[in-house]
């Protein structure tokens, strides 16, 4: 994994293209965190990016790398009950063995009105042809995450399942309310990300689109919001806790 992250890192520094998707994202992130005085904590932080948006962060992954503020696993995380204003997760939670444990486990560390953020793949008609043909994460829309039977056994770390968003928070999104109904509200709830990332290339493939056609390409995210529902590839959710 180190190798992986390590190659990621060089990417980050020779994709502009990559650096504007992500600054964007971040800013969208910074722009919904709760303003509950506290620790905003990154959970799955990879190459630490975000860090360079927002210093004052505490960053971890579920493996030790030198960059990294915190080593753990955000099943069972070592704060105490109440402690964390923030949890920011991007492209996380579908990496998570059981989501469900999950949040569960967020809803003790965080204090009341703090706010969990994740941006996430969204499967549009359009993105899951993408996806599928390009993106070796698969989408598994047959897994119920409430149901202790259906959590995959004998996840390795890089394993995952980009449906786990859609599932939760779309499919099953009437299971949520009703599991964590005194737990968290859904603040956010959109699709958004249209052309840019595919023709990034993202972290594992070549970017398709020159540097001096990004402005235009970025005019054509605006004009494809209305049919975002058809065309995005990322979705963001935002969670408040309400209790105390």
């Amino acid at each position: 994994m180190t190798d992986i992250l390590k190659r990621h890192k060089q990417i980050w520094g020779q994709k502009k293209i990559l650096r504007d998707i992500y600054s964007e994202w971040y800013q969208a992130i910074i722009s919904n965190l709760s303003t509950v005085p506290g620790k905003t904590l990154e959970l799955g932080s990879g190459t630490g990016n975000f860090k360079e948006y927002k210093p004052n962060i505490i960053t971890s992954d579920i493996d030790p790398h030198s960059w990294l503020d915190m080593t753990f696993d955000a099943h069972k995380m070592p704060f105490n009950n109440n402690q964390i204003a923030n949890i920011v997760m991007i492209d996380v939670l579908h990496h998570l063995q059981n989501p469900i444990v999950f949040f569960h486990e967020a809803s003790r560390v965080l204090k009341k009105g703090g706010r969990i953020i994740m941006v996430e793949p969204y499967p549009s008609p359009v993105s899951l042809v993408i996806y599928k043909l390009f993106h070796p994460e698969p989408f598994n829309f047959n897994i119920n995450y409430y149901k202790q039977s259906n959590i995959p056994a004998n996840k390795q770390t890089w394993d995952s399942n980009q449906a786990i968003p859609f599932l939760i928070f779309f499919k099953y999104i009437k299971k949520f309310n009703d599991t964590f109904s005194n737990k968290f509200n859904i603040i956010k709830k959109d699709t958004f990300s249209f052309i840019l990332y595919p023709l990034s290339g993202g972290f594992e493939n070549k970017e398709l689109l020159p540097n001096f056609f990004i402005p235009f390409a970025k005019i054509c995210e605006k004009i494809l919001k209305p049919f975002k529902y058809i065309f995005a590839f990322r979705c963001i959710i935002v969670l408040e806790k309400t209790n105390g």
